[in-house]
């Protein structure tokens, strides 16, 4: 396998998509009963739990959205006939789990469906999602693209993604919505395996309008010597909780993870990063920027964890917050939990200001000071934008930037 990320230059446009149909699955329906019971008697979180600090998610009032029926379109890559007779499989969630043994096996093997009450009602709930197999030894050279469009109401999803050993994969995910008289609920649980040498490069956009609250989590375990490589860009939403959890179960196993975010508006965005060293020799490196307009606000939560089994463990996070006005307001809460003797580890944080002289420096040069506060945004993010090994994938992200 490659030891090298596959640079393609076409990562988003030019990719033939047809619409995923979301099929019932009699098996996932029997599984609900339980996770129904979860969900009903698990209190929704609160913002004086840690993991919820400084997030005021108890202004989310899910009886709103009851009966949390999805209306979500779902456009996904066409596998060529050559991919399909190699093994590779893009379907949808529902028929994956009544054709695959695989699906099964995985779904929900890193992630307990009581881990909080937006978990639970993923399992309970869910009616869309896909799943996606990449079979050993197979190294695709082409991305793997998925858009998810809300449509309505409701997103409840769970998505399944599996790379066995020796094989490699580019995932695209983008989440946007289709903006309604009411809130609108977009609730996401992904699951990520990378087997035994395989790489993953994961991409993953979400661009809310003001009426969205979404709360997304994605796991990823990877086993000996698997490479998973994050990029992340959370743009809206009035509240836009991005959890990126990744577990090191295998030695050799490493982790990069570059995310960022921007919040205008009354917009709320949380991101937390969660990484586990569970095995000897894993290695993980985190770079999380984010800016703040108007009256918005944020809160990064990073952890670092290092079991005992996890010795000479190299891990690291960064997280550099601008704002932009005095209103704004911005929460940084690293953190490192080391139960090992013999790593390295640590983080590193700053929250500041837009610097005045910068602004007055480019406003004598004709600049208003929007289109100065403009640059300095540009110039905030690129360092970040620049780790992303697509051209065309930056210049999304930069229109994003650019709003």
């Amino acid at each position: 396998m490659a030891n090298t990320i596959t640079k393609h230059e076409n990562l988003i446009m030019k990719i033939p998509m047809k619409e995923l149909i979301q099929n019932k699955s009699e098996i996932a329906s029997s599984g609900k009963e339980d996770a129904l019971e979860i969900f009903n008697s698990t209190p929704i979180p609160n913002e004086k739990g840690e993991d919820w600090r400084y997030t005021e998610i108890e202004k989310l009032k899910l009886e709103n959205f009851a009966p949390f029926e999805s209306a979500v379109k779902i456009s996904a890559t066409e596998l060529s006939e050559n991919l399909m007779n190699r093994g590779v499989i893009l379907t949808d969630i529902n028929s994956a789990l009544e054709k695959y043994p695989a699906a099964l096996n995985y779904f929900f093997k890193s992630c307990k469906m009581d881990k909080d009450k937006f978990v639970a009602l993923s399992a309970a709930h869910f009616n869309h999602g896909i799943f996606l197999y990449v079979p050993k030894n197979l190294e695709l050279t082409e991305p793997i693209k998925v858009n998810f469009d809300m449509a309505g109401m409701n997103s409840i999803l769970h998505n399944l993604i599996i790379v066995e050993s020796n094989a490699h994969l580019d995932f695209i995910e983008q989440y946007s919505n289709k903006e309604t008289a009411g809130e609108q609920l977009n609730v996401c649980v992904t699951e990520v395996f990378a087997n035994t040498n395989s790489k993953i490069n994961f991409y993953h956009i979400n661009n809310w309008t003001s009426s969205v609250y979404s709360i997304t989590n994605i796991i990823g375990t990877a086993d000996r010597n698997a490479a998973i490589n994050w990029i992340s860009g959370c743009f809206g939403g009035k509240l836009n909780r991005t959890r990126v959890d990744t577990n090191f179960d295998g030695q050799g196993s490493s982790c990069s993870n570059v995310g960022i975010f921007l919040g205008k508006g009354k917009e709320h965005i949380d991101f937390t990063t969660n990484v586990y060293h569970n095995a000897e020799n894993t290695t993980n490196n985190i770079l999380v920027d984010g800016i703040l307009k108007d009256e918005s606000s944020s809160v990064y939560r990073g952890l670092i964890k290092i079991l005992k089994e996890g010795q000479k463990t190299n891990s690291y996070l960064a997280n550099h917050i601008l704002k932009l006005g005095g209103k704004t307001l911005a929460n940084s809460i690293p953190s490192l939990k080391i139960d090992a003797n013999d790593v390295k580890a640590s983080h590193g944080v700053t929250v500041g200001q837009i610097d005045e002289e910068q602004l007055f420096y480019l406003m004598a040069r004709g600049l208003s000071r929007q289109g100065a506060e403009k640059l300095i945004v540009e110039g905030f993010f690129e360092p970040v934008i620049q780790k992303i090994p697509s051209e065309e994938l930056k210049e999304k992200i930069r229109e994003l930037v650019r709003g």
